[in-house]
């Protein structure tokens, strides 16, 4: 039996950043949220879907290739929102700004995988803070204040092969490897 593992690329936030958002969601109500762990935040860039185990260091080794001959950024997020709609909420992210630099760093990474490719989508760069329960976020009398007008920079210097795991019925974002930008 070939086994496989569940496997994205993203970009690993700073402990200041995880820092301040899991404060910006203690007071957001646990009935109607499913908050998003501290180590678990980041940012997508690519998703590769199941991939077998004797592919994984394959994978790895491309990332670090493309991440070579990118230079580092920063990374801008500009509010927090709902996403969905009010109407029909699933998730609350910290929305980023797109930049030239993530686009081509995207992009090289988009290229090397191609394969993995099963259809465009347009890309926001985000950071998933919380799932919402959403009958329960419905019936919320107040529901909590998201802060749509946010500036915050993050430096991104590294990027990650993160594998998405199932531990006791919790997600779990494991970096298997990252690597430094030029």
């Amino acid at each position: 039996m070939n086994k496989t593992r569940r496997l994205f690329v993203g970009i690993p936030l700073s402990a200041p950043l995880r820092k301040r958002l899991t404060q910006e969601m203690q007071d957001w109500p646990k009935e109607a949220v499913l908050r998003t762990a501290p180590e678990n935040l980041h940012v997508t860039l690519f998703f590769l879907g199941f991939v077998r185990e004797e592919n994984v260091a394959d994978v790895c080794l491309r990332v670090g290739e493309v991440c070579q001959s990118i230079e580092s950024f920063e990374l801008v997020f500009n509010g927090m929102r709902l996403m969905e709609s009010d109407a029909s909420p699933k998730m609350i992210w910290l929305s980023g700004e797109p930049s030239d630099a993530l686009r081509l760093l995207r992009e090289a990474v988009e290229k090397e995988f191609s394969s993995f490719v099963t259809e465009k989508k347009i890309y926001r760069p985000h950071v998933t803070l919380a799932k919402i329960k959403k009958s329960k976020w419905l019936k919320l009398d107040e529901k909590p204040q998201l802060k749509e007008k946010l500036f915050i920079i993050e430096p991104v210097d590294t990027v990650a092969v993160f594998e998405s795991l199932s531990l006791e019925g919790k997600r779990r974002y494991e970096q298997i490897d990252t690597f430094a930008l030029s």
